[in-house]
């Protein structure tokens, strides 16, 4: 594959991550859970709930908003935090776990128009659904990193929430594959050489690189179209940031969609849109 210009480390990212990590470590302190070993058949979170602080989660919208506001002005989100209830602001942690909607992008989005808080704000729903889903992420990262799945997980989800990975890497020392959720940051080990979304086999199974930079790669599945990307650390001293790495790749997003793949990390939304 032929180089393209490379997109930058998006500063806002990375300025999003910084906040919902730092709440991480508060929502642990302030919302500590009892450590338990799951043996799980489906992921944790399907049958438990995260706890939740309105408190705190007002704080992580007015960060997260102030952000958004110096890099995209029109992106008005204050008014809206300070006029929602701390009720509003639960109905909207617990509507968003208790939907049927597995994809939590998807059910921000349905919680967002059930809830009417486009009504109250001239942004967009999906803005709104975007910028709610990332104040909730701290969150989710703070029940996963309290909490301890057991047993050879092999499904291609997330064990604790559910969700798809966008991105892995190999680890270093033995190669193996490492799947990580872009919600709440769950990493496992997963075949190399099975499709997590549809499991086909190596043969269904190509990589893509930039000559340039053949460390970062598209992992493309010809069976059901679906593509990873995925970070070749085997010779790196430790693992990878797979959410700064996300950040860091967002060309090879562009690159793999313009061939037609789609991202792995949202298979369900996909499925839908091609019926």
């Amino acid at each position: 594959m032929k180089a393209e210009p490379k997109a930058p480390i998006l500063p806002l990212l990375r300025q999003i991550l910084d906040v919902q990590r730092y709440y991480r470590d508060i929502v642990i302190a302030e919302l500590p859970l009892t450590r338990k070993t799951w043996d799980i058949q489906n992921y944790i979170l399907e049958c438990e709930r995260i706890l939740f602080s309105p408190r705190l989660f007002r704080e992580i919208c007015i960060r997260l908003a102030s952000l958004m506001t110096s890099h995209i002005p029109e992106t008005d989100f204050i008014s809206l935090i300070f006029n929602l209830e701390d009720s509003t602001l639960e109905a909207l942690a617990t509507t968003v776990q208790c939907c049927l909607e597995p994809d939590l992008v998807e059910a921000m989005g349905i919680t967002v128009r059930e809830l009417r808080l486009h009504k109250l704000c001239p942004l967009d729903p999906s803005v709104l659904a975007e910028f709610f889903l990332a104040a909730i992420v701290p969150f989710y990262i703070a029940y996963a990193y309290q909490q301890a799945p057991k047993g050879d997980w092999q499904q291609g989800w997330c064990p604790v929430c559910g969700q798809y990975p966008v991105n892995g890497y190999n680890r270093p020392g033995d190669g193996r594959r490492i799947l990580g959720c872009w919600m709440c940051e769950t990493e496992w080990i997963h075949s190399r050489l099975t499709c997590p979304i549809c499991s086909s086999s190596q043969e269904g199974q190509l990589m893509l690189f930039l000559e340039e930079d053949s460390n970062r790669r598209i992992q493309v599945c010809d069976t059901c179209g679906y593509y990873l990307k995925i970070t070749d650390c085997t010779q790196a001293q430790t693992g990878c940031d797979l959410q700064l790495e996300n950040a860091a790749t967002v060309f090879l997003d562009i690159l793999a969609q313009r061939k037609g793949y789609r991202p792995a990390s949202h298979p369900q939304r996909f499925t839908r849109e091609m019926r």
